[in-house]
C-alpha cells in the first residue's frame, strides 16, 4: 500500500490525539509555526510520516507493515528519526544502513508530589541558558538555541548555591496537557544530594497546577535516570527510539 502526502492534516491530527502519551511530541512538532512538514499518510490514516523541510528530520508513527515507505521523498543524505516506536525502527533497518541508535524507556510522572521544599526553587533564566546547554550532550549544534527557546518559553526548575546553578530540568515540549521533561543535570560536585529529584518534583509540582502531566524519555543505558525514575514513582508506559540511518 502507497501513502500520499496530505493536505489537509487534522485529520491525522485528531488521530494522533487518541493516544496523546505516545503521540504529543509528533503533534507538537508538526504544529509549531517555525518548522514545515512534509506529511504523508495511507488513506485510512494507519500509517504516517512527517518530513521536515531542509532537514534530515523525520517522525514515522503508526503501523508500516505492508506500507511501501515513500524512498524518494525522504532525506537525500541521511534519514534522522525521533521518537517512533521500535517495530518502525526494525523496518526502517530493511531497507537503510543503521548508523546509530538511541533506545528509551517512556516515563510518566505522578500526578504531582504535594507540597515540600522543592516548591521553593526558582526557574532557569535566559542568561543562564550557555551554561546549562553545554552538558545536554544529546543536544548536538543546537543545542542552544534549543534550550533557550523553551527555557523563554516554557517552564523550569534550578537550584542555585551562591548564585551558581548546580542543578536544574527544563521541558522539550507542552502542548494538549502533556508536557515532556528534558536537558536534566546536576553538576559533579554537587551529585548525592537529592538535587536531581528535588528539581524534578518542582517542575512537576508547577505543571500539576495546572493539570498538566509530565513525561520523560530515558535512554536504556542511562542507569541513574531510570532509577531516578524508579524513586519518583514514575511509571514506565512504554518505548520510544531515536536513530539515524545512512542512505
Amino acid at each position: 500500500m502507497k501513502i500520499k502526502i496530505l493536505t489537509d492534516p487534522e485529520p491525522l491530527l485528531a488521530k494522533l490525539a487518541e493516544n496523546l502519551l505516545d503521540n504529543s511530541g509528533m503533534i507538537f512538532k508538526i504544529t509549531e509555526p517555525d518548522i514545515q512538514f512534509d506529511i504523508f499518510a495511507d488513506e485510512e490514516l494507519t500509517a504516517a510520516v512527517a518530513i521536515q523541510k531542509d532537514s534530515d528530520h523525520c517522525m514515522f508513527w503508526g503501523d508500516w507493515h505492508g506500507i511501501e515507505l515513500p524512498r524518494d521523498m525522504l532525506p537525500k543524505k541521511g534519514i534522522f528519526v525521533s521518537a517512533c516506536a521500535p517495530d518502525i525502527i526494525e523496518i526502517l533497518k530493511q531497507h537503510f544502513e543503521l548508523d546509530g541508535e538511541w533506545p528509551c524507556w517512556h516515563y510518566l510522572a505522578p500526578d504531582g508530589y504535594g507540597p515540600g521544599e522543592w516548591d521553593k526553587f526558582g526557574s532557569l533564566t535566559d542568561e543562564e541558558v550557555s551554561f546549562v546547554a553545554e552538558f545536554w550532550e544529546l543536544g548536538g549544534d543546537g543545542r542552544e538555541e534549543h534550550v533557550r527557546d523553551r527555557v523563554n518559553r516554557l517552564d523550569s526548575a534550578c537550584i542555585r548555591e551562591n548564585g551558581q546553578t548546580v542543578a536544574w530540568c527544563g521541558l522539550h515540549f507542552e502542548i494538549n496537557k502533556i508536557a515532556n521533561l528534558g536537558f536534566a543535570h546536576t553538576l559533579d560536585e554537587h551529585r548525592r544530594k537529592g538535587y536531581a529529584g528535588l528539581v524534578t518534583k518542582a517542575l512537576v509540582n508547577r505543571l500539576s497546577v495546572r493539570e498538566i502531566r509530565a513525561t520523560s524519555h530515558v535512554m536504556k543505558d542511562n542507569k541513574a535516570s531510570m532509577a531516578l525514575c524508579g524513586s519518583l514513582n514514575f511509571e514506565n508506559i512504554g518505548e520510544l527510539t531515536w536513530a539515524y540511518f545512512k542512505r
